[in-house]
Parts: C-alpha cells; structure tokens; sequence
C-alpha cells in the first residue's frame, strides 16, 4: 500500500488538510505501507519556499513521517512526455475561447435552465482553424476529453458513487501559458510512484471522476479513493488556509499538543469516541478508516482544549522531563509534575503552578480562625515531607480545633498556595519544607 498527502505551498497548513494528510499516514502506517509526500507548487507566482518549509516543520510536529518526498516542479519532462500521449491518442484538444466568452457561454445556458457545461465546440475546429487562430497570436488551452462511459468507484467512506460523462465538463489541464492545471500531473505522480490510496476531501469528488478517466487514458492503474467530510468551524463555515484560520502553526504556537491534534482529527466525525490516547502507538491501534462518517462536522476549540487537557493528565513523568527541565531545572521532578498535571489547560501552565511553592500571602489581610493558625503553626511535622504530611498534618489540626470540611481546608489552602482551588494538597506537601510553611505563615 502506498498514500499521500500533497498540500500546495501556497499558505499555511490548516487543520482540515492536516486531517487529509493525517488519515492518508495511518491509513498507510495501519497497513504496512508507505507514505509519500507531495509538494504541488505547479502554481509558481503563489508557491513558495517559506510555505513549504512551514508545511513539512508542521507535518514533522505533529508527528508525521514520509518515505519519500518530491516537488511537481521537478518533473516537467515527466509531464510532458505523458502530454505528447496524450495528444498522439485524441483525449486533449486545443481551445481557443477567452475567459469572457466562456462566461458569456455559461451565462447562456443558466438563463436557459441548463447546466454550465462546456460545449465541445472546440473539437469542430479543423487543423487549418488551429493553425490560423496560433498563427494570429492566440495561446490555447488543453482539455481532456472525458468518454462517454459512465464513471463510478466504490469510495471507502461515501460508498458507491457515479457519475455520468455527459453530465461533466471536459475538464482543463493546460492552461494558455503552458502551466499545468491540478489534475494531469496529479494523475501521472500518483502512477509515476505506484500510489495505491487516496484519501482526500469531498471537495475533490468530481476531480476523482476525470482522474479515473486519465488514468485509464494513461494505462495507470486506478487506485482506491476515500473522500473525508468537511471540517467546520464554530459558525459552520469552512477553512480558508490563506487566512491562516486554524492553522496548525497557530496551535502550536498556543500551546496545544501535537497528540492532541492526532486524537481529534483522526476521530473526529468517526463512530470512535475521541479518546485522551498518550501516544501515537495507541492512536494508531484504535485507528480504522471504516468508522468515518460521511457527513460533515464541527471543529470545536472548547472541545480541543478539554481533550489537551486531559492529555495532560495522561502523561507520565518521563514523557514530559525533558520539557519541565527546560522551564526550571531546579524543580524539574516527578513531584512537581504529579501536583500539577491534573490542573493544566496547556503545557505552559506548569509555570504557574510552580510559582505557588514559594508563593506568600500576607495573612493579615484574611480573616482567618485564629485557633486554626495557632493550630496550623504548632502542628507543622518534620521534615521531610511526603504524600502522607497533608493528611497527618491536617488531622492533627482537626483534634485541636474541631474544624473540618471547608472551614479546615479552604484557610490551608489559600495560605499555602494564594488560592481557593487548585491541585490535592498532598501532592504539594512534597515540594516543600517545614521552613517554607512558617514562612507562608508569617513565621520566618
């Protein structure tokens, strides 16, 4: 089995063709295949190398790996070649309308109820006609010219579809200046590298229709097709990669895990829940392109940023000390994270947690139960402290002051940390010492 994915470098790479990108590598990964990237810079004037560098930074974040990479760009002589085919068996024609009259046509058959498509009247010109219309300086452009048969596969998410020939458009492939369109070198990479499977957006559904039919005109074997549901956003409208809406180096840059990511648009839209799953070995096993669904769904941030989360929650200590290091080597401890990973939205948030640990309040200004102070100070255990001291030390408080439930844990809380809610206290006893609580209470 072989996939791809093959983004544009025109803009940035955006959740939902980093989700074509992502159901195409484990689709291959599941199966013992190979994944190949394509990049499609055809389009010269807005193609560029910032672009493509981002895109693969991107793919490389999230965790992607490719067997193979190359640019379409590269292979003009490949294309070319595969074009003089083309032309020797008939399945191109040249066309010599202007973007105007190919309006005025459409414009026709709309006020008469019909449907846009092209009418052929090209086909009709003889090779005099052809010569006379270059001769006079008009540039042609190429269309292929779809058979009559019908067009149908059966897609491993849509199911069986079909299409009618005469129903469709010749689609073209060549443009006037002699740049190649989407389609043609589409078609002769994916039978150039043996591609196998190609999942993409159901944007490309009619683009399979007249690929088929190029393969076929190519002598290429016809590979399997998946088409994947839009993603939408909150207001249910689609992702316009140029605007930079979404775009996973937005994310990134937010704080957002790449395992997150990976969770949610593999399963997004999918009869599998979207599991907190801690690495790509798990994601990958519960992974099954048949549990897509074939309608439409809503990309939501509030559920992203739950799921990352409870990532958080589910890493262990040696999946994140190389990170904790980097933000404070003096406290880089399984300690530190075992307090604080449960309270976490972003990795980032750590910080905030650490700075608690020395974190003093000025007592004075609360209100609190002089007995419990009192109580508090003179019951301080010795050091060291571990996961026990929260408990010993607040039932010692309890037997002197009757306290118990909010009235006990709340004034603890609040002096030992500056605030009302946060981690189990008996993950922070750990980080500290008998000296640090007298000073939290004004002691030192």
């Amino acid at each position: 089995m072989k996939c791809r994915f093959a983004p544009s470098p025109t803009g940035m790479i955006h959740v939902g063709n980093a989700r074509s990108a992502l159901l195409n590598w484990a689709y291959a990964m599941n199966n013992n295949g190979k994944f190949i990237l394509r990049i499609d810079d055809t389009d010269i004037e807005r193609s560029s190398s910032k672009n493509e560098k981002d895109i693969k930074e991107n793919l490389k974040w999230l965790g992607l790996d490719w067997q193979k990479t190359f640019n379409q760009s590269s292979r003009t002589d490949l294309y070319n070649s595969n074009i003089e085919k083309l032309k020797n068996i008939n399945r191109i024609y040249p066309c010599f309308e202007s973007l105007e009259e190919l309006s005025l046509k459409k414009k026709s058959l709309l006020s008469l109820g019909k449907p846009p498509i092209y009418d052929r009247s090209a086909l009709n010109l003889t090779k005099d006609e052809i010569n006379s219309n270059i001769k006079n300086g008009k540039r042609p452009h190429w269309r292929f010219k779809l058979n009559d048969k019908k067009i149908f596969w059966n897609d491993l998410i849509k199911g069986n579809v079909e299409f009618e020939s005469i129903n469709l458009s010749d689609p073209v492939l060549i443009r006037e200046d002699g740049t190649l369109l989407y389609h043609l070198p589409s078609v002769i990479d994916d039978i150039e590298e043996e591609i196998t499977d190609i999942i993409r957006g159901e944007d490309h559904i009619t683009n399979t229709a007249y690929h088929i039919q190029i393969f076929e005109a190519l002598d290429g074997k016809v590979p399997n097709f998946a088409h994947h549901p839009f993603l939408t956003d909150d207001q249910g409208k689609g992702f316009a990669k140029r605007l930079g809406s979404l775009s996973i180096n937005k994310l990134k840059e937010e704080g957002y895990e790449n395992l997150t990511l990976l969770n949610y648009l593999l399963f997004i839209g999918s009869s599998k829940d979207i599991e907190a799953l801690d690495s790509i070995e798990k994601i990958l096993k519960n992974f099954d392109i048949k549990n897509i669904s074939s309608s439409s769904c809503k990309f939501s941030l509030d559920v992203l940023k739950s799921l990352n989360s409870n990532i958080l929650k589910e890493y262990k200590f040696d999946q994140v000390s190389a990170r904790l290091k980097l933000i404070n080597d003096n406290i880089s401890t399984e300690k530190i994270w075992k307090f604080g990973k449960n309270n976490l939205e972003f990795f980032s948030d750590i910080k905030f947690w650490i700075a608690t640990i020395n974190n003093i309040i000025d007592i004075n200004k609360y209100n609190f139960d002089n007995t419990l102070i009192t109580a508090a100070i003179n019951n301080i255990p010795q050091d060291p402290f571990d996961e026990n001291t929260w408990d010993f030390w607040t039932n010692e408080i309890k037997k002197t002051t009757r306290l118990k439930g909010k009235d006990l844990f709340m004034p603890l809380r609040i002096i030992l940390t500056g605030l009302e809610k946060g981690p189990e206290l008996k993950y922070f006893m750990p980080l500290v010492n008998k000296e640090i609580i007298l000073r939290k209470f004004g002691k030192l």
